[in-house]
């Protein structure tokens, strides 16, 4: 049983309906099905409106079996429906986990945050009262503590107060002190990688920062 396209589908605007006619040839006669196809189908090939006034003709001969497909699609839709809140419920709460272990890792770096910033202020202290309060008797410790500041950085601009150190290639280590000279601004100071003569100069005479070295205990300086 073959059914063909008959003419063109014809589209009826003011109703919004798309009139398609196929026939039916058997041996001896031909028969012919008209129906009206909601919206526009003028650019549906022939096998799908073939398909579609066949499936038009089986409702209105069996509406009981057109209400249970309908039911059954409505099933797999709400089916459908249910998986995709549930991926989107899913996703929600992997968000919110997200955000939580977020929130936790911002909390733990504001601790460390906090942690550095006290044990900044600890070593400052120290090294105010130890090295600058020339309170230091053994040279390993100066280098140890001026080792817990950093080396200036060219092109920073340090602000008065900050502390900070520089190497000295041409010091001549004698109680272990190392190379590094520990530096105090007293007023904003960018540094441009000055040396330390540099920085003893016109720096340090200006009363712009202030050079602290090490210094030996007189009982064990060297005649």
């Amino acid at each position: 049983m073959t059914y063909k396209l008959t003419g063109s589908p014809i589209l009826k605007g003011e109703k919004n309906v798309t009139i398609v006619t196929i026939e039916k040839e058997e041996t001896g006669r031909y028969s012919y099905e008209r129906v009206e196809l909601p919206g526009n189908r003028t650019n549906d090939n022939e096998e799908v409106l073939i398909q579609a006034v066949l499936d038009h003709i089986r409702t209105e001969l069996d509406p009981t079996s057109a209400i249970v497909q309908a039911q059954a699609k409505l099933e797999q839709t709400l089916a459908k429906l249910e998986q995709a809140e549930q991926k989107v419920a899913q996703a929600q709460a992997n968000l919110e986990q997200t955000q939580e272990k977020l929130s936790q890792a911002e909390a733990k770096q504001n601790d460390l945050e906090a942690l550095a910033n006290r044990i900044t202020k600890v070593v400052r202290v120290m090294a105010q009262d130890s090295i600058m309060g020339e309170k230091v008797s053994y040279g390993t410790t100066y280098k140890e503590m001026v080792e817990l500041f950093p080396l200036a950085e060219v092109g920073k601009v340090y602000e008065p107060g900050s502390i900070f150190a520089v190497e000295d290639p041409n010091h001549t280590e004698v109680y272990g002190e190392g190379k590094r000279i520990l530096i105090q601004t007293n007023q904003s100071f960018a540094y441009q990688g000055e040396t330390l003569a540099q920085l003893e100069g016109t720096p340090f005479q200006n009363g712009v920062l202030a050079t602290w070295k090490f210094n030996a205990p007189k009982a064990t300086i060297v005649q």
